[in-house]
């Protein structure tokens, strides 16, 4: 999300199909109701399980349930309420209605975690290290009326985060993750999907992967959606959508909006970025990718092969911005994922020195490598001076989880601005060429794949054959030594 305020393998193209052998499967049949709405959904699971340990039960993340009018978590932050809820308070949930096998005999639930934000559903039997047990679900979900990645606005239905997805078992545990007002705190493993969709036939659907059938039944249209090898899947529903294309490589690049009227500068800009950041990471490896113009209370949000930006922005440059930041995630969160509640600066930060490359690479915006570069430095002191004269001293480390950033803008300024310069002071030290090496075997090696840190690292040392690990630590440890 963005706040507004050496050799032959690189050539070679990611193969989904490949990649998506040995992944859990959803399926979901889901009605929506554009009078009440609310989503009625039915899911059945077939889960891979990737780990050395036996599972007697599998966890799922509710990230609705932080919508809900009980919830002790936080959606939005106090600067940005009223925007948000531009009519009011709304409420919004999830309610999981029955849990059954493929014998529709029950399986036993609960709801439980920090708060009602994790599902635990108890097998019949334990499913063994690299094989597959399956289930289903039934479910309800209320839309909040909400400018946010999960509500309805004005213009657009946003389905960000909206169904039960499986939790990252890792260190031998569930992953369980907690909602936050800023920050994207979202987690897990890639998977396959296929989604079936009920709606009204005058709304324009936009999805994670492509459409593969369709047909109209009476006021309703079905449209069936598939995505291999993604993280997670989102649907963004209007009825005001216009929707232009064109083609970069093997992807279909598709522009939807409703109030834009440089929209042939905004697809050209959504092309550009695919095209930029597949000749410097490694191609982009799905058929198709979306950028909508939609209701969201910030900058952009990033989801598999679809990226939302916000109608709020009033100055185009950052609205260009934006696409190009938000498509940089398609790399970075998207095909090489991470914990971003855990270590959000290593996308955000890996995502903000993205966009620097491709201005540098594309300098018909006015907008260089070098201008980047001194805004974040300007933008941090200001930072620091506001915020040490407030609190004398500021813990300046970037490697923090969500919860340990005491504001908005502290985490803003320490995971995108701080981040970034933590790439481009690499780029100081080792040069362009190398970093976009190094770049390049990050994202072959962990693609469809969870990296940390340390992977980013080894990466770096390896290509480079220079230890470095000392340099990145007294960044994310907050120790480098600066001169103002």
């Amino acid at each position: 999300m963005i706040a507004v305020f050496i050799t032959s393998i690189y050539a070679c193209s990611l193969n989904v199909d490949s990649a998506s052998k040995n992944l859990t499967n959803y399926r979901l049949e889901l009605t929506f109701d554009d009078v009440n709405y609310v989503l009625n959904g039915s899911m059945s699971v077939n889960y891979y399980n990737k780990t050395e340990t036996p599972l007697s039960s599998i966890y799922f993340n509710l990230y609705p349930s932080a919508f809900r009018d009980a919830s002790g978590q936080e959606v939005i932050g106090l600067s940005n309420y009223d925007k948000c809820y531009y009519n009011g308070i709304s409420y919004g949930g999830i309610d999981i209605t029955k849990v059954y096998n493929n014998s529709s005999l029950n399986l036993n639930f609960e709801i439980c975690g920090t708060d009602e934000n994790i599902l635990i559903v108890y097998l019949q039997k334990p499913v063994e290290p690299e094989t597959y047990t399956n289930f289903n679900m039934d479910f309800s979900v209320i839309i909040p009326n909400i400018n946010h990645r999960f509500g309805y606005g004005e213009n657009t239905v946003n389905l960000g985060n909206f169904f039960p997805i499986a939790c990252v078992f890792e260190n031998g545990e569930w992953a369980e993750m907690e909602y936050y007002s800023y920050g994207d705190p979202f987690y897990s493993e890639v998977a396959n999907f296929e989604i079936e969709l009920t709606y009204p036939k005058d709304f324009i659907v936009a999805t994670t992967g492509k459409e593969i059938a369709n047909a109209v039944a009476g006021l309703n249209k079905i449209s069936v959606f598939k995505a291999k090898a993604v993280r997670d899947f989102a649907i963004v529903l209007s009825e005001k959508f216009q929707v232009i294309s064109t083609k970069v490589n093997n992807t279909e690049v598709f522009y939807y909006f409703y109030n834009d009227e440089h929209a042939s500068e905004s697809l050209e800009t959504s092309k550009l970025a695919i095209e930029t950041y597949s000749e410097l990471f490694g191609n982009y490896p799905y058929d198709e990718v979306k950028v909508i113009q939609s209701n969201f209370v910030h900058g952009g949000m990033e989801y598999p092969s679809l990226v939302l930006i916000s109608d709020e922005i009033s100055n185009y440059e950052t609205y260009t911005y934006v696409i190009v930041h938000e498509l940089a995630h398609q790399w970075w969160y998207g095909v090489v994922g991470n914990n971003q509640t855990k270590y959000a600066w290593l996308d955000e930060g890996l995502t903000e020195f993205s966009c620097a490359l491709f201005y540098e690479q594309n300098p018909q915006y006015d907008l260089t490598y070098e201008k980047l570069v001194q805004k974040a430095n300007s933008s941090f002191q200001v930072f620091k001076a506001i915020y040490g004269s407030v609190l004398g001293e500021i813990d300046t480390s970037i490697n923090r989880s969500l919860n340990e950033f005491s504001t908005e803008p502290e985490y803003y300024h320490l995971t995108y601005v701080r981040g970034f310069l933590l790439m481009s002071s690499v780029n100081d030290l080792i040069g362009s060429k190398k970093i976009t090496q190094c770049l390049k075997e990050y994202y072959i090696k962990y693609a469809f794949k969870i990296a940390t840190p340390e992977n980013l690292i080894g990466i770096f040392e390896k290509v480079t054959m220079k230890e470095l690990e000392e340099f990145f630590n007294s960044w994310l440890d907050g120790k480098i030594i600066e001169f103002d």
